[in-house]
This record gives structure tokens, sequence and C-alpha cells, in this order.
């Protein structure tokens, strides 16, 4: 079993963050692309589910939950707290209108860490200052994975991002073209979504990637 710093530690050094949808993913269930994740070496998972029944999300995330385990990957369960706490995830990712920090502690116990979304300045002040673990920050590229994404960060924030003291896990837009970018301007990890769960050959998608930050 890895601890929660173990699992933070990964954030700041693995690049490869994915985030899964099945919608995203040429039809695919969540189930298989997980397991094709884990055999391409991906050891940070997101799960992201908005129009499924609880009951549904619960099933395919518990399957999703043991596999990791299998596999001594990090599980990561968005916006859901009692989800999260059900599937037994490592990790609970929430967004700016969901419950605060404080209250998923709370219900989900300190052995789980807590990710933020955040868009600007005052939101990774606010990020830090309510306890999370680590911040999701962007979008970094304008993205169609989510339709009600904020607009791309300024200059200004990346800045504070790059100076921020808690992992910071960049998200929006990112794939091949523009991940080594990213990366010489100092970030070093990397949520994605089409650009690996909705590639025909997702192996090679997470080959690619990596070799780009060789």
């Amino acid at each position: 079993m890895m601890t929660k710093k173990e699992h933070l530690l990964r954030l700041k050094n693995d690049p490869v963050y994915v985030v899964m949808g099945e919608a995203l993913s040429l039809g695919r269930k969540n189930t298989e692309v997980a397991k094709i994740l884990l055999d391409s070496g991906v050891r940070i998972i997101q799960y992201r589910e908005k129009h499924k029944t609880w009951r549904e999300k619960y099933a395919e995330a518990s399957e999703i939950a043991v596999m990791c385990k299998k596999y001594g990957a990090t599980f990561i369960m968005n916006d859901s707290v009692d989800l999260a706490v059900a599937c037994g995830a490592d990790g609970i990712h929430v967004g700016q209108d969901d419950a605060p920090v404080q209250i998923v502690k709370k219900i989900a116990g300190q052995n789980v860490f807590v990710g933020v979304s955040t868009n600007t300045t005052k939101e990774l002040q606010g990020a830090l200052a309510d306890g999370a673990d680590y911040v999701g920050f962007g979008p970094m590229f304008p993205t169609s994975s989510k339709s009600d994404a904020d607009e791309v960060v300024t200059e200004e924030t990346v800045r504070s991002a790059l100076e921020f003291p808690l992992p910071v896990v960049t998200i929006g837009g990112i794939g091949l073209e523009n991940i080594r970018t990213l990366y010489d301007r100092g970030f070093r990890s990397f949520a994605m979504i089409s650009a690996v769960v909705s590639q025909k050959d997702i192996k090679k998608a997470v080959d690619d990637l990596r070799q780009a930050l060789k």
C-alpha cells in the first residue's frame, strides 16, 4: 500500500496523468481503457464520468480501483466524495464549485489526498489556504474535452503556478505537439484526456508523450 506522501511524490515526478472519459474513448469501455493504460505504464488515473448513474459509476470505478491497486497505480476520483470513499480511491479531485477541501477531508479521511482545479492566481492561493494537497492548473490551451472549460490561463498566472509550493498538474489541450514546451517552462505533470484515451493506439500515445519529454 502506498502512502499519501508517496502518491503526492508521484504527482511531482511522473509526467503522465490520464483522465478517463468513456465518451472520448472511441467506443471502448472505461474498464477496458484502464487496463490498456496500466499495461502501457500509466500510473496516475483519474476517473471522470458525468453522465452515468451513481451505481454504474460505482461498479466501474470499483473495478478500476482494484486494477490500480494491483499495478501499484494512483487512482483519483473526480468530484464525488461518496464514490471515492465507496470504491477506495487514493485521491479526490474537486472543482471550484464542488465541496471545499476541508469537508472532503472530513468525509474521506486524512489518508486521501485532495486536488483542486485552479485557473487564476486567486484560486491557487485559495487552494493553498484551504489545505489542498495538489492543484490542477489550466486550461493551458483551448480544449474541446470539457464543455464548460475556463478561459486559457494568463501569462501572469503561469508565473504564479511555476512558483507554487504544491504539486501542479497542468491540464487543458495538452498533447504531443505542446507538452515539451510546458516541460521546458518548468511544469512536470500533465493531465491529458483526448491525447491518450481518444487515440487508436493508447500504448503508442503514452510512449510518444514520454519520449517527447526525454
